[in-house]
């Protein structure tokens, strides 16, 4: 009887992250199940708080280590040995140490960013660092064109520079949500869902701008009234107490819902169980939310600031984009989506599921492959003394909680 032996990879991947969520595993679950590389993603922040995620549990055809040290995270890539390391952003010190331990081998380096020009304060001299520091990468994979365009403008080559980044496991949203539509009233009730709503998922953080959709909403449900739809804020974080007593002053205790912070296996069915999404960020690099509402089949309303919004939103097709600062124009787009017949709203979903199609773990998989595969190419000797010298004195650095 012929037999045929498995084939195993030739090259290996160390893939550098604070803490491996659903999104990151989703990713890595599909690079790993290529043929073309074997990948071990090292966690140099495994109890990071930022997210109230579960644990993921099995690792899904990839390896996962925790480092939480200079000297572990040595030890980890060591024992590795990879033939190029990839990098969840460029702003962590655990990142640079890693870049400095790829320098010092003449390994090829990729990043992950989802960094937009005007996301963050930008200062002449942070910015300056951070065109250093990028120059030691040899690819980027960026989640999209305004991502692709701050890249650039810090002096990445176009040619090196892959997308998506920024994916969800589309068929986990996808399936959930349905079966949701399937059988409401049960999981209406174990998730505390109202009957009809407009869904915001966030961490109830200043840059989300939630009061000013409470604002906007209030406005909304007088205008609406016994008719309006509820507002579910799905989340958690410094500001929920003062987001429950803006909606009590508003008299809106009975119309905002908050549901605490649903975890993964939850999420399909809080957005299946919904009329549309809304993200009201100032600031936000991406938006993973909106992919997850879109593979859900929603329409969806974003801030004009959310980086996914040129990308993702097609205005009048599959949503809305507003000024996250201008209430009434917020104000009317929750009027104008309620008011929709619900063929309407039913067509833009579909609309969704269409554009998001694109942005998938596959999709980022074989991106990352032809990202790697570029690095590999354009590996340079690296003689800059001053980057080198800038990365081994940010590598130096207690850890910070702060986003490049």
């Amino acid at each position: 009887m012929d037999t045929k032996t498995p084939v195993r990879p030739s090259k290996a991947i160390a893939f550098l992250v604070r803490r491996v969520g659903p999104y990151h595993h989703a990713r890595l679950r599909a690079l790993a199940a290529g043929d073309s590389f074997s990948v071990c993603a090292i966690e140099f922040r495994p109890e990071d708080k930022a997210y109230a995620w579960d644990r993921v549990g099995d690792a899904g055809g990839y390896v996962r280590l925790q480092a939480s040290s200079a000297r572990n995270l040595s030890r980890a890539l060591n024992g590795i040995r990879p033939d190029a390391v990839v990098c969840v952003g460029y702003a962590d010190p655990e990142i640079h140490r890693a870049v400095s331990w790829a320098l010092r081998r003449g390994l090829p380096l990729v990043t992950c960013s989802d960094s937009t020009y005007d996301d963050e304060p930008r200062t002449i001299l942070k910015e300056a660092l951070k065109r250093l520091v990028l120059s030691a990468f040899d690819a980027a994979l960026v989640a999209g064109s305004r991502a692709h365009d701050y890249l650039v403008m810090l002096g990445l080559e176009r040619d090196c520079l892959f997308r998506p980044w920024d994916v969800v496991d589309n068929a986990h949203f996808e399936l959930g949500s349905d079966a949701a539509r399937r059988s409401p009233a049960e999981l209406r009730a174990s998730l505390k869902l109202p009957k009809r709503y407009f869904v915001c998922v966030s961490r109830f953080v200043a840059k989300k701008n939630l009061g000013k959709l409470v604002e906007a909403y209030a406005r909304y449900a007088v205008r609406a009234g016994n008719s309006a739809w509820s507002l579910v804020l799905s989340g958690a974080g410094p500001m929920e107490a003062d987001l429950r007593a803006q909606a009590a002053a508003a008299g809106l205790g009975a119309r905002i819902c908050f549901p605490g912070f649903l975890q993964y296996q939850d999420l399909p069915a809080c957005y299946g169980l919904a009329e549309a999404l809304v993200l009201p960020s100032v600031s936000d690099q991406w938006g993973l939310v909106v992919n997850e509402a879109m593979a859900a089949g929603l329409p969806v309303l974003v801030s004009s600031r959310c980086g996914c919004a040129p990308d993702l939103v097609r205005a009048g097709v599959n949503g809305f984009t507003f000024e996250p600062g201008d209430t009434a124009a917020l104000e009317e787009l929750l009027t104008r989506t309620a008011g929709m017949p619900a063929e309407a709203r039913s067509s833009m979903g579909a609309r969704s599921r269409e554009i998001v199609a694109a942005y998938t773990p596959q999709a980022f998989a074989a991106s990352m492959a032809a990202a790697v595969g570029c690095a590999l190419i354009r590996r340079r000797g690296r003689k800059e003394l001053l980057m080198r010298a800038v990365v081994r004195a940010l590598a130096a650095r207690p850890p910070v909680d702060s986003r490049s």
